[in-house]
């Protein structure tokens, strides 16, 4: 029991980011500088933990920066194209760049 509550508190950061993601990109006012800011911030702070030796934190800011580059990018493609095909290539788009900084991370800082 103990052990699949602390799996789920493992995860739960991103089920939250992605139902964050789903109601922002659900909104039309959001303006788009909102998801970038927020997508060079999260980038910047997951640099920062390991240098200040928090390397298990580094997971938190990347499911940030991940769901904002799926807000992003289906707010940039469902002008183009139908929603939920945006959604689909933002989700994909997300999932790339959280493996891309992950992988950027681990041979930076030897995580």
């Amino acid at each position: 029991m103990q052990e699949n509550v602390m799996s789920f508190v493992n995860i739960s950061p991103l089920f939250i980011a992605i139902i964050i993601g789903f109601v922002v990109s659900f909104n039309e006012n959001t303006s788009i500088r909102v998801p970038i800011i927020i997508v060079i911030i999260s980038t910047i702070i997951s640099f920062l933990l390991p240098i200040f030796n928090l390397k298990s934190w580094v997971t938190y800011p990347v499911i940030i920066s991940e769901s904002a580059v799926f807000v992003l990018v289906s707010m940039l493609l469902s002008q183009k194209m139908k929603k939920w095909l945006a959604w689909i290539l933002g989700l994909i788009v997300g999932f790339v760049w959280a493996i891309v900084l992950l992988i950027l991370l681990g041979v930076t800082f030897n995580i």
